[in-house]
């Protein structure tokens, strides 16, 4: 019997080694795919793998155009193997000279309002900024001005005041809402203006680049949108 578990465990260890293995090259394989992607269309990629608690990083970008798409990738073994991953498109020419507005999607009024209630709260302390200030990139100031804005549009609405309509040219646009379709809400993505620029944020990381060139397709088009 002991020689039997033994066989077992050696084979099992040998399995798990070809996994790593295979994932190690299906990453790999993905990431050539998208740089060759990247390579046709005249963008830039650059890859940056985890490393000193840091995540993984796959940032491609366009020069002529001047916006950014980042790919993060954390994994944390020391907290039973969670992670951390999203993804983001970034356009810095149309950053708002003061205030936020943010379109997410729909919620509950209930919710909306227990939302308003605690960036209220996390306003007004230390350690509230400063998980502010990480979540947003440094904006916990305008972040804690955050409001809920009644209204009958697509999604939900937050903004701090003077920036309720920042937004509006982008709230029933045809692609955001065609990327919203048959998604739940973990997977919609969220639109931000800010002190940044403009955000398209997904809380989970693209992958196939089908996948990828369609989100850069979405965050050019809520750029033209807001560009007017």
């Amino acid at each position: 019997m002991e020689i039997f578990v033994a066989a077992v465990l050696i084979l099992a260890s040998f399995a798990g080694t070809g996994l790593i293995a295979y994932a190690i090259r299906h990453g790999q394989k993905r990431r050539e795919a998208l740089k060759a992607m990247s390579a046709e269309r005249g963008w830039t990629f650059d890859y940056q793998p985890q490393s000193g608690g840091r995540g993984s990083r796959t940032v491609i970008s366009d020069p002529s155009e001047g916006w950014e798409l980042v790919l993060y990738y954390r994994s944390n073994s020391s907290t039973g193997g969670t992670s951390s991953h999203w993804t983001e498109f970034t356009q810095p020419r149309l950053a708002l000279p003061d205030g936020m507005a943010l379109l997410g999607p729909d919620i509950p009024e209930k919710t909306a309002a227990m939302a308003d209630m605690m960036l209220d709260k996390m306003g007004g302390g230390g350690f509230g900024q400063m998980v502010l200030n990480k979540v947003t990139g440094g904006l916990a100031a305008e972040a804690a001005d955050l409001r809920s804005v009644p209204g009958d549009g697509s999604g939900t609405l937050f903004a701090t005041p003077g920036r309720e309509t920042a937004l509006d040219a982008v709230r029933e646009a045809p692609e955001l809402l065609e990327a919203r379709s048959g998604r739940n809400e973990a997977q919609q993505p969220i639109v931000a203006l800010s002190r940044h620029g403009m955000r398209l944020r997904l809380r989970h990381i693209l992958r196939r680049p089908e996948d990828i060139d369609g989100f850069v397709d979405l965050g050019r088009a809520v750029t033209r949108r807001l560009d007017g």
